[in-house]
């Protein structure tokens, strides 16, 4: 051992320079014996730039002001800072950096005190094994690489999701100042159709009480559109709960069935009902389940052809995991079967965002019930917002009977253990069956 005052030991003419070549990991060795520095050296110089210090102290401050180190070997026995002394030091100023030890004494409760000290990765005793220590490097250096791509990984995140609450931010601002923007306007066209119907329909041409009674339909449809976007960016509305209560759903499904057979006396079509008799309430807020069932059934609607039938079913569902278990946590599911032409693969994953509508845009053509039309995209988002705030799950599939159609269900718990639900864009992705 040298015993001398402390010193910088070159590892040998023509060290590596770790500011030359930034392509190689960099490797600090500490030792105050300039031989083994020097040996390690010429083992090592090839693929990694060798930066060697004769004291703790040294590394120390080398640490501080290095770019990046990926591994740190030293000795365990050195004058005025012990390996693990040194190691535990640069565990604080370079936590990525990747920490090896190596002595002569093979000494049980040092290895131990290392570990738990210094952090350490691995321990090797002299005289090492070239091709053992060449291995352990290299692990060094692939743990290192590992946590550092892990972080910026981490940080390209965390710069994504504050970009993304951003923008969600913005868009719940514009929606909901576009919400009541719309509004206003909307309310005076009612009223002041409402105004006219009662003051001059009586004098009026047949042909200018249908103009008015069209401009009145085409206030309520906006005036609904509006409604759709403040449910769902009324957060202050999520964050409340849900005002939950034992429900017969039948009557509620029925109830929404008569919301919309205006419609589907329109297009004549029927609705077939199924509901599995001594279907236990469900505790649930029924008005929301109640826009959910609309939302459902106008779907249905818009994609079944004139004249054709859609299926509404509801059912107890087991558990899958423990089915037969009397214990088993009890679901119930509803499902709304249309007569369309199915779901479109590249689109499932996205049908319950909100303002995915799965058409062109440039050739979209807007109604409440007419075959084929669109909306603005909130219906199915309201439905599946609506189901999770319940604790529960939405799905969207093909039928494999080769008949044809869509298939859209909702699964709740009998007595549901709310789940918070984020702002609008967060929503969690919808896995389709």
């Amino acid at each position: 051992m040298v015993t001398t005052q402390e010193r910088h030991v070159p590892a040998a003419t023509g060290t590596a320079d770790p500011t030359r070549n930034r392509r190689r990991p960099v490797v600090l060795v500490v030792d105050d014996e300039p031989e083994v520095l020097r040996s390690i050296h010429d083992l090592l110089r090839i693929d990694y730039q060798i930066v060697t210090r004769g004291s703790g102290v040294e590394a120390l401050e080398y640490l501080r002001t290095a770019p990046d180190v990926s591994a740190i070997l030293t000795d365990q026995r050195m004058p005025g800072m012990t390996g693990v002394e040194l190691l535990r030091e640069a565990a604080d100023v370079r936590p990525e950096t990747t920490r090896l030890l190596f002595t002569a004494f093979a000494d049980l409760s040092t290895v131990v005190d290392a570990i738990n000290r210094g952090h350490v990765f691995r321990y090797i005793a002299k005289p090492w094994d070239p091709d053992e220590l060449q291995a352990l490097i290299r692990q060094a250096v692939e743990r290192h690489d590992l946590i550092a791509e892990k972080s910026r990984l981490m940080i390209e995140l965390q710069e994504a999701n504050a970009r993304l609450v951003e923008a969600d931010r913005l868009k719940g601002a514009f929606l909901e100042v576009a919400s009541h923007e719309l509004n206003t306007p909307v309310t005076v066209i009612k009223g002041l159709s409402d105004l006219w119907k009662m003051s001059q329909a009586a004098a009026a041409a047949p042909a200018e009480v249908d103009w008015v009674d069209r401009i009145r339909a085409a206030a309520d449809r906006l005036a609904r559109t509006v409604e759709r976007m403040l449910k769902l960016i009324d957060t202050k509305a999520f964050s409340q709960g849900l005002a939950t209560e034992p429900v017969d759903l039948e009557p509620l499904i029925r109830g929404a069935i008569d919301v919309v057979t205006p419609y589907l006396e329109k297009r004549g079509q029927t609705i077939e009902v199924a509901i599995q008799p001594g279907l236990a309430p469900v505790h649930c807020d029924r008005d929301k389940i109640h826009d959910v069932l609309i939302n459902l059934l106008i779907n249905a609607v818009k994609f079944t052809p004139d004249g054709m039938t859609i299926a509404v079913e509801a059912a107890d569902q087991e558990d899958g995991e423990r089915e037969g278990d009397a214990d088993a946590p009890r679901f119930v599911r509803v499902a709304v079967r249309d007569q369309g032409a199915g779901l479109d693969p590249e689109n499932r994953r996205f049908l319950f965002e909100p303002f995915f509508t799965g058409f062109d845009t440039l050739h979209h053509s807007s109604g409440e019930y007419q075959f084929g039309k669109r909306g603005i995209g909130l219906g199915l988002c309201l439905v599946k917002t609506f189901v999770e705030l319940h604790g529960g799950r939405v799905e969207a599939s093909t039928p494999a009977d080769g008949l044809g159609g869509s298939v859209f269900a909702f699964v709740l718990p009998h007595r549901p253990a709310p789940t918070p639900v984020p702002p609008l864009g967060q929503v969690a992705p919808f896995e389709p069956d």
